[in-house]
This record gives C-alpha cells, structure tokens and sequence, in this order.
C-alpha cells in the first residue's frame, strides 16, 4: 500500500469553549488577531459574522516539530474545536498544542482537563495492487453477472468496501471506508479511503487490508 495524499488530516478536541474564557473577554480584540498574526491565517471571521456554522478561520502555515511549514485550518465551535492539516492527525494535534499555548500567553483559561474527548478523520489516497473482488471469486463473477443484466453496455466491478459503527449509539466515529475513486480506471489501482482515526493507525489498518487481499 503506497500512500499517494492526505486530502484531509482532521484532529478535534471536545470541550465546553466557553471556559477559555470565564470572564467573557472580547476574542476580536486579542485572541482572533493573535492566531491570525502567529498562524498567517488568509481567511478569518469578524466580530458580528454569524457563527452558526463555528468560528473559522484557514489558509494557515504552521511549523511542526519536525521543521515542516505546514497548511493549517481551524473552526472553533462552542463544544469544541477542529484543526484540519493534508498532512497527518499527528501534525493537527500539534497544531492545537500550539494555539492553546497561545491561549494561556493572552492570560485565558486553559489546562488539559478542559479536553472531555478527543476524536479524528483521516482521509487518503492510497495505490494498492490488490483488487476488492479478490476477497472472493465469487463477486466478480457476480459483477459479470450485473453486467450482463444490463446488456453488457457497461462493466461493473467490486468497488467498495465499508464498515459502520454501531448507529444506536449516541457517539460514532466516522465509517472506515476503502474505495475507487471515482472517475479511476480498475486498472489504476488507486483507492480512497476514511477512518475515524488517527493518520498512522489509518494507514496500519490499510497494510492489514492489503494483506488480506492478496
């Protein structure tokens, strides 16, 4: 399994915003200017923008520990926040290591207890020589089958492979899913694929399917 992109490293931390800030302070006048300045932050809201969707702001560089300057979006929501890298989970949990430490340099309230549950989405694009229908003869035998219903006008193939969490329970990760990208030849052999995970357990995960696969 080669991985080709990360369109999407997501690291979120759930927490009641509103203790940041226990004495009300206006953001706009310290905190908002001082993520745009330290984070070079190209899109960013204004006090009295409309805030239903979180407080936004992105087209950011920051530099990980490693020495890499790094895209950066965060959306701050009132039950917690969301970095967004095209990188790894790792380098967004960084990320917000990073602006909380700005937080307690502007004097606001912070302290790790303050994180209820963290969660993450990764996303990637990986090649993998392996094809799904490999899992059992039988389904490309049944996608020949679908194809020739149709009349043959088209060929159909095994193209999705999906796992869902438990939907009674009220938390639910995202669904682990491994796919062809659409408009991909079969020939390609490059997939899609989203876990709520961390980057590095997502790509593990990825190894084992292949395995599994061949």
């Amino acid at each position: 399994m080669k991985l080709l992109s990360v369109p999407l490293a997501r690291t979120l931390w759930f927490m009641d915003v509103t203790q940041l800030n226990p004495r009300g302070r206006n953001i706009f006048v310290d905190l908002i200017p001082a993520l745009i300045e330290t984070f070079k932050f190209k899109q960013f809201p204004k006090e009295g923008d409309d805030f239903k969707d979180g407080m936004k702001l992105g087209l950011g560089t920051f530099r990980n520990s490693a020495g890499d300057d790094l895209h950066v979006g965060l959306t701050i929501y009132s039950d917690g926040m969301a970095a967004d890298t095209y990188s790894s989970t790792k380098d967004a949990e960084e990320f917000l290591e990073q602006g909380l430490r700005l937080v307690l340099d502007l004097k606001y309230a912070y302290d790790s207890s303050v994180v209820q549950r963290k969660g993450y989405l990764s996303q990637v694009v990986v090649r993998c020589p392996r094809q799904l229908a490999s899992l059992n003869p039988k389904l490309e035998a049944f996608a020949k089958r679908i194809s020739e219903a149709g009349g043959a006008t088209t060929t159909f193939g095994c193209s999705v492979l999906e796992f869902w969490p438990d939907q009674t329970k009220s938390v639910k990760p995202a669904n682990f899913s491994f796919q062809k990208r659409t408009g991909d030849q079969y020939s390609d052999n490059q997939y899609w694929s989203q876990a709520g995970l961390p980057t590095d357990k997502h790509l593990d995960l990825l190894e084992e399917l292949e395995a599994i696969l061949s």
